[in-house]
């Protein structure tokens, strides 16, 4: 069988190159001695690779991406201006410019995997660098399962990840083949994935991408009244063990404000709104954990710590999210961060050991898996 890469001085991974006449090359990277290297030594690479070979962004692309970024840095402040001025347009441009690379999972590491993994890594500015369509890239996905249209070059790499440990294991380009176990495997687990942008769009009522939020002629204050009546309720049926309405009066809530209604909200209106979204956001991934739904549950944290990264229990949430997805390693981060930011939780500092108990008890399991396969 193929040994771990903490056997290993350096591990193979391949190049598809977007070009169709160029063949596919299998590169090699040195196994770097530390964890956290090894964790960021490809991408760092292939930072390089697409800052250097990728190509220029065009005007186009680059304007489209300022844009986008001030359309975020627009919504997060409830409809406001993002700002202006040179310093304001310097950091636009730096954000559109900054190159960071994309990684698809085309088989996420989990339990079920036996915590194998293949990932797919392109250059997150593809598009706005007029990139050519990497068909057989592509089509890796599509045998994958998974609908994804790659821009550019793609890298493919292997991994065995349980979140505490991390070893790199060689991928060679036979390894491609539509055929192969793992992509059989891809495509039998991405069925069954829930769809994260389906889901964020659920959570946001952005299905259809409303014009206007939900009873857009509603003053300030009785919008205000009315998200906060809808907020009560939830928690109420929450308690009350019905979930299921819980999660129709967070998102009732929600959809106030989604998108930031017009004129935009004074300063006073848009704080108290704020925390009224935050802790409806929180609450619903509260409720999504409730239904073991852990990826929903994911996207509702990320858009409350959109709104306030500090927000503790938004990190707890999300920590008890990525346990239930055996994704340890990241759970600790979340959980940690949550614990900083609430020190007298006796609730976040059980979670820890928990998922400190579960980790090991995982490792132990493969360990003992590798023993008997050998």
């Amino acid at each position: 069988g193929t040994s771990l890469v903490g056997h290993m001085a350096a591990f193979l991974y391949v190049l598809i190159p977007a070009e169709d006449a160029e063949p596919m090359q299998e590169l090699s990277l040195d196994t770097p001695p530390t964890l956290d290297a090894n964790l960021s030594c490809l991408t760092t690479a292939l930072q390089g690779y697409f800052r250097e070979r990728g190509g220029a962004m065009t005007e186009e692309g680059k304007a489209k991406m300022i844009a986008n970024v001030r359309q975020q840095a627009q919504a997060q402040n409830h409809g406001g201006a993002a700002g202006s001025g040179a310093n304001t347009e310097k950091l636009l441009s730096q954000l559109a410019l900054s190159q960071t690379v994309d990684i698809v999972q085309l088989l996420p590491a989990t339990a079920q995997s036996r915590w194998y993994g293949v990932n797919m890594y392109v250059d997150d500015q593809g598009v706005a660098k007029g990139a050519s369509l990497n068909r057989r890239a592509s089509d890796v996905c599509v045998q994958c399962g998974l609908a994804t249209e790659v821009r550019g070059d793609a890298f493919v790499a292997r991994v065995w990840d349980d979140q505490e440990g991390f070893e790199r294991l060689d991928m060679r380009v036979r390894d491609l083949a539509s055929d192969a176990s793992w992509v059989r495997e891809a495509r039998e687990r991405n069925s069954n994935r829930p769809d994260l942008q389906a889901a964020h769009a659920r959570l946001t009522d952005v299905t259809g991408k409303p014009k206007e939020p939900a009873e857009p002629s509603l003053p300030p204050a009785e919008r205000l009244e009315k998200a906060s009546l809808l907020r009560a309720e939830g928690t109420a049926a929450f308690k009350a063990g019905e979930v299921a309405v819980a999660i129709e009066k967070y998102e009732g809530a929600l959809a106030l404000y989604t998108p930031p209604p017009k004129p935009p909200l004074n300063e006073g209106e848009a704080a108290q709104a704020q925390e009224v979204r935050l802790t409806c956001l929180q609450n619903l991934a509260m409720s999504k954990l409730k239904q073991d739904k852990p990826y929903e549950a994911i996207s509702a944290c990320d858009l409350a710590l959109e709104l306030d990264d500090g927000a503790a229990k938004a990190w707890y949430r999300r920590g008890q999210a990525c346990m239930m997805l055996h994704q340890y390693g990241v759970a600790r981060k979340n959980l940690t961060r949550a614990a900083t930011l609430l020190p007298s939780s006796r609730e976040i500092r059980d979670d820890i050991e928990k998922c400190k108990r579960q980790a090991a008890a995982k490792a132990a399991d493969f360990s003992s898996d590798q023993a008997a396969a050998s």
